[in-house]
């Protein structure tokens, strides 16, 4: 099993660092300025990794792995270890807090004790805002701590979401990631195993977080990794798929689009993991956090074998990481 963890975390890694150069512009747009990408790269000035080196996670996978290091710190996994993770890593000497996102930096704020005004002169019905892919970016890694229970994946999930995205959409998102991966965990896992557990993950966490936190209006998480699954069949090549997913499902901050998208390169690239992660860094919009959730669950299916030795070495070596003993920690953890 500690092939399967190791890779989790390095596909993880990989999708997320690839990612982050291509951040936020369209798949046209990304071609154009790079081709179409395949190796970490340098982040450009006009991206929210501007003056990192190559290789250097963000958010995505940076708050993954100050919530594992917590977890194995205090031997808990629950809602006050998940807060103190959240803190630790929004603390501003650290680096990668730089990379939060907006409803993340409002939850740290609130975890802290501080008062956060309203956007508006009122009180919203609904912060539909909210319903962001911020819970779901980083679950593929903590969702190793399952050891490949799904129904536990989802519970982690669950837990470590409400502390910053306490709502039916993200929630449901997280799960449905959690319990893919949890499913790849497992020796007899298929690719159609693994989509019927994101589903399925999808359900359980939007009656989660409707039963206890905000329910927002969007769109159905199930429902679009549904459709999505189904772009993903269709007999065209791999990039008038990325195509078919970006303008039809998004690949936008929205949980709704970025965890469908997810689910539909899974189904287009399943048995070629590197290939779903270079579609995801290159399919636009929020590039990091699709490759970094695709390459999660594939990882943990695949293993550290379907990834390259130098990209361990560059990640560690850049990221001040050890991803080895990481894994090592989580596989022990009971």
């Amino acid at each position: 099993m500690i092939n399967k963890y190791l890779g989790c975390l390095l596909g993880a890694a990989i999708g997320d660092a690839m990612g982050a150069v291509t951040e936020m512009r369209t798949r046209k747009q990304i071609e154009e300025k790079f081709g179409y990408v395949r190796d970490f790269l340098t982040p450009p000035d006009d991206t929210f990794a501007r003056g990192c080196e190559a290789g250097s996670v963000t958010d995505d996978f940076s708050l993954a792995h100050a919530t594992i290091e917590t977890i194995l710190k205090t031997s808990k996994i629950d809602v006050e270890t998940a807060v103190e993770a959240l803190i630790l890593w929004g603390d501003p000497s650290n680096f990668y807090s730089r990379f939060a996102g907006p409803t993340t930096k409002i939850a740290i704020r609130k975890l802290k004790g501080e008062a956060v005004a309203e956007a508006h002169d009122f009180k919203l019905c609904n912060d539909n805002s909210k319903a962001s892919n911020g819970a779901a970016m980083k679950i593929s890694p903590i969702a190793l701590f399952s050891h490949g229970d799904v129904d536990k994946a989802i519970q982690i999930a669950y837990l470590v979401s409400t502390v910053s995205h306490h709502n039916n959409i993200s929630i449901s998102g997280a799960c449905a990631i959690a319990a893919a991966t949890a499913k790849a965990l497992q020796e007899n896992a298929t690719l159609q195993s693994i989509l019927d557990a994101g589903v399925y993950g999808a359900v359980e966490g939007e009656r989660l977080g409707a039963q206890t936190g905000a329910t927002l209006a969007g769109p159905s998480v199930k429902r679009r990794i549904e459709w999505a699954v189904e772009l993903g069949k269709q007999d065209k090549s791999l990039v008038e798929i990325m195509d078919d997913i970006s303008d039809l499902i998004g690949t936008g901050l929205a949980a709704a689009e970025a965890v469908p998208a997810v689910f539909a390169l899974i189904q287009a690239s399943f048995d070629q993991p590197m290939e779903a992660i270079y579609a995801a860094v290159n399919i636009g919009n929020d590039t990091d956090t699709i490759a970094t959730m695709v390459g999660g669950i594939l990882g943990a299916y695949h293993g550290s074998d379907a990834f390259s030795p130098d990209h361990l070495k560059l990640l560690n070596r850049v990221n001040n990481y050890d991803l080895q003993t990481l894994a090592q920690g989580i596989e022990a953890f009971q």
